[in-house]
């Protein structure tokens, strides 16, 4: 069965956003486009004539559907049907379905799923193009952070781009969340091991931070990450709690999508 790709939208330019971000994603994966939005004070109608608008300008086969009177997390999450399908949405929403993302509905969303979650954040810049680019997938050296990898290595391959593994380290060496230093190492080098017997061109990268989501972001922006990669319910380090407070950061401040998998663990 083809996967879907739920996309929330609440009438605002800004949950918009992750529209050609769902349509790039799409076309590499050969997924359909389910538009999906719920009442903000309107009606059925406009909300329908609103989202046949919207599916207008996608170029994948693209669904609607509208989720009137229903928790906005329970709408985005009912919808799911295959394993393989998957949410682009943006945050920080300001009504509707959209409304605090980056607070209770994205992180619900994720606490209720186990389906990927593509995040675009208020500073993600304007989407142009995955294909040629970098995705960077971040690592602590822990089993949870490694969940991540064959989403991403699959994505990778679809979207024509390159893999940067990412480890941050304190000055003195020690990685962020973890006490052994060669455990972010060996971890780092599994990653691009396992990256490149999927046929994708990686290396990897270590960077050196106080905080690892500053550290991350900054790296991530100054080098013109396309899509950056984590997962989620790890212990420490850059793939923290579902949505905890580096995830939270990450995707707040970074100017790409982040692709965020929860680890069922």
């Amino acid at each position: 069965m083809t996967s879907r790709i739920v996309v929330p939208l609440d009438g605002s330019e800004f949950s918009e956003t992750a529209l050609p971000v769902a349509d790039a994603i799409a076309g590499s994966l050969g997924a359909n486009i389910h538009l999906l939005a719920a009442g903000w004070g309107t009606t059925v109608e406009e909300l329908q004539r609103y989202l046949d608008a919207k599916a207008t300008t996608l170029h994948c086969p693209t669904s609607t559907g509208i989720a009137p009177d229903t928790f906005p997390a329970s709408a985005i999450t009912e919808v799911l049907e295959t394993s393989e399908d998957f949410v682009v949405m943006s945050t920080h929403g300001r009504s509707g379905i959209g409304k605090a993302l980056l607070g209770s509905v994205a992180e619900d969303v994720l606490q209720r799923t186990d389906r990927a979650v593509v995040l675009l954040g208020p500073h993600a810049s304007g989407f142009t193009s995955f294909d040629g680019g970098l995705l960077a997938i971040t690592t602590d050296g822990s089993p949870t952070s490694a969940v991540i990898l064959p989403k991403a290595a699959s994505w990778a391959k679809a979207l024509g781009m390159s893999v940067r593994v990412l480890t941050v380290t304190a000055a003195g060496g020690t990685p962020l969340g973890k006490d052994a230093p060669e455990d972010s190492s060996r971890a780092a080098e599994a990653a691009v091991a396992f990256l490149t017997e999927m046929g994708v061109t990686a290396e990897a990268v270590a960077i050196i931070g106080a905080n690892a989501a500053h550290a991350t972001v900054e790296w991530a922006n100054a080098n013109n990450i396309a899509l950056l990669a984590m997962a989620t319910h790890g212990r420490g380090g850059i793939a923290r709690t579902a949505m905890g407070s580096t995830a939270m950061k990450v995707v707040h401040d970074a100017h790409c999508a982040v692709l965020v998998q929860k680890a069922s663990l």
